[in-house]
């Protein structure tokens, strides 16, 4: 029996050369290892596995059905970036490993975010890459009170604050000079955002404990998970954040390593 692989293409309702390349080399992968290539969301009752092909952003969404469904997910690049999705379209011999089953996973942590107001949950996502709060641009600023686990950290008087995993680490964290985890470590990044008080730095913190913020004083604030989920905060408000009980299983470009990765996108230790 064929086995099943599911294909997530970004849609943004434009052509996209890439895209239509990639397209034709999975259709020509999928002849010669013998698989069934399945487009979401047509999605069969079971497959092995998912391959998103976009940017970060692509791969994000697809991320979430994979640990849906308990699959392995590989991304190809055909977006700015590429921190998650790693190989490139013209690499079709990986291509054709992954689809004949020659492939390594490791697993990513995730975080589960709940909003409660007056004991009620009211927003309950899950997020590969962080939370944010933050205030909407017309108000002032947040005052948050954070605890780790019954540990109380100093109040945060900010634009907002991030919560970023170490996958999330090179992402909205790296914008505001937040420090670059290893992906496949389990821990949160805690990063303000625009603080009042200019001592306030970013803390790296072991993710077997919860998190706990609340929202002391605001006149309009927004939680978002992935910057793809987002509801409206007020004062009181209390948001809960753990590492997940699900994983995601990654499958890496075995020609790469992440320091690699580090050097091509951000030209790290190179001289500009």
């Amino acid at each position: 029996m064929k086995k099943n692989i599911v294909f997530y293409a970004r849609k943004d309702g434009s052509y996209n050369p890439k895209l239509h390349k990639v397209k034709e080399i999975m259709t020509n992968a999928a002849k010669r290892c013998l698989v069934n290539i399945c487009e979401y969301p047509d999605v069969p009752e079971k497959f092995e596995l998912i391959v998103a092909a976009g940017g970060d952003g692509t791969f994000l969404e697809a991320s979430h059905v994979a640990v849906k469904h308990n699959v392995p997910i590989a991304g190809i690049n055909i977006g700015q970036l590429g921190f998650l999705a790693e190989i490139n379209p013209e690499e079709w011999r990986i291509i054709d490993s992954i689809f004949h089953g020659k492939f390594s996973v490791t697993e990513r942590m995730m975080i589960d975010v709940k909003a409660v107001r007056e004991k009620e949950v009211f927003f309950d996502k899950r997020a590969l890459n962080e939370t944010v709060i933050h205030r909407d641009l017309s108000v002032p600023m947040l005052l948050l009170s954070l605890k780790y686990e019954e540990e109380e950290l100093p109040e945060y008087k900010a634009d907002g604050v991030i919560v970023a995993t170490p996958t999330g680490s090179t992402a909205y964290n790296l914008s505001f000079n937040g420090p670059i985890i290893y992906p496949t470590e389990e821990s949160f990044v805690i990063n303000a955002m625009a603080p009042h008080a200019l001592t306030h730095r970013p803390i790296v913190l072991p993710s077997n404990k919860d998190l706990s913020i609340t929202i002391k004083d605001c006149d309009k604030g927004i939680l978002s998970c992935d910057g793809k989920h987002s509801v409206e905060i007020k004062k009181g408000d209390i948001i809960k954040i753990k590492m997940s009980d699900e994983k995601l299983k990654y499958i890496a470009n075995p020609d790469r390593t992440f320091f690699s990765i580090l050097s091509e996108k951000l030209h790290l230790g190179k001289r500009m």
